[in-house]
């Protein structure tokens, strides 16, 4: 019999991430939750942005308008404030590959921290272990024309929930399964409009104990554009809009549930040197509404991003960290 910290923690996680807090009867909680403080800065409004590694978790497509030869992103947040133990990890790598497009890869890791389990019949304690996800994933995105890419993100799916010695009835408690994401990105304007979209989560359902009693994965269609209103030596301002829609469809609370995320945001630059962001999230099934804020640094190739996100009501607050480098 496992402690209740354990249900509170994963209830706490599907309630935290930003996008489709309203569909987390879905498996693999870690897909829930988009990479990058410097999109969650603008309202996680990224998805006709996408131009550094984690693209390939946003819109794979980004990939190929990468304009340098290797990219690499870091993030880390700890989703609940007052938990040092539940925390989401985020590292993605890109490269560009002459007359082949540009190839990426990352690898989410999120922990539930550690869990209690208890005897069935009394309040003793038996045993200790750490629950969480390990997401691995490669990516590809090539252009089509000069303005027009597409891309492709395939990932494996492991989470461990529990020991199988832990559960009742002696379920194996694990689960895995994979997912693919398929975008595109066109850029019009001499590129200071982009539109893009990508389909996210593909894949067949995660079973824990047997497929009667799996979960779907979160699959989702998110649409977006971007659009770059100042753009100087001195000065760039960026406006940009994602819509989300849920692809999954739940008997139960279709009628409760839109499945529908807005998220808006800006950002602005000065000498390439200081960024400014601010963004607004609305997700009336996930009671998440709110705005968000973030703030960036750029010393020649390296780039560090701090951003503080809104959560449902009654939650605190938590801050994204973010390093980004280029060679």
């Amino acid at each position: 019999m496992l402690k209740t910290r354990m249900l509170l923690v994963l209830l706490l996680v599907a309630i935290v991430a930003p996008a489709h807090a309203q569909v987390s009867i879905g498996g693999a909680q870690s897909l829930y939750i988009q990479p990058g403080a410097r999109p969650a800065g603008m309202g996680d409004s990224y998805v006709a942005v996408a131009e550094d590694a984690s693209a390939a978790s946003w819109n794979p497509a980004g990939l190929a308008f990468i304009e340098d030869e290797i990219s690499v992103t870091l993030m880390h947040t700890q989703l609940v404030p007052d938990w040092d133990d539940v925390y989401y990890e985020y590292v993605a790598y890109a490269q560009r590959v002459e007359g082949l497009g540009t190839i990426g890869g990352s690898l989410i890791y999120l922990t539930y921290g550690e869990q209690i389990a208890t005897d069935p019949d009394s309040p003793e304690e038996v045993g200790r272990f750490t629950s969480y996800e390990v997401i691995p994933s490669v990516a590809y995105g090539t252009l089509l024309t000069d303005n027009l890419a597409v891309g492709i993100n395939l990932k494996f799916v492991y989470v461990n929930l529990a020991p199988a010695q832990f559960t009742q009835g002696q379920q194996k408690g694990t689960g895995t399964t994979f997912a693919a994401d398929i975008g595109a990105l066109y850029r019009l304007w001499d590129g200071r409009v982009r539109l893009g979209g990508a389909i996210q989560h593909v894949g067949p359902r995660i079973a824990y104990i047997d497929e009667e009693q799996s979960d779907p994965l979160p699959r989702n269609l998110k649409l977006g554009a971007s659009y770059m209103v100042v753009s100087d030596e001195m000065n760039r301002l960026m406006v940009c809009g994602d819509f989300n829609k849920s692809l999954v469809i739940v008997e139960d609370i279709a009628e409760l549930s839109t499945g529908v995320v807005l998220n808006v945001g800006a950002e602005y630059r000065y000498f390439d040197l200081l960024s400014l962001r601010t963004g607004y999230v609305h997700d009336e099934d996930g009671a998440v509404k709110g705005f968000a804020f973030g703030m960036g640094l750029k010393y020649r190739d390296f780039a560090f991003d701090i951003a503080n996100v809104p959560q449902a009501e009654g939650l605190k607050r938590p801050f994204r960290f973010s390093l980004t480098a280029t060679f």
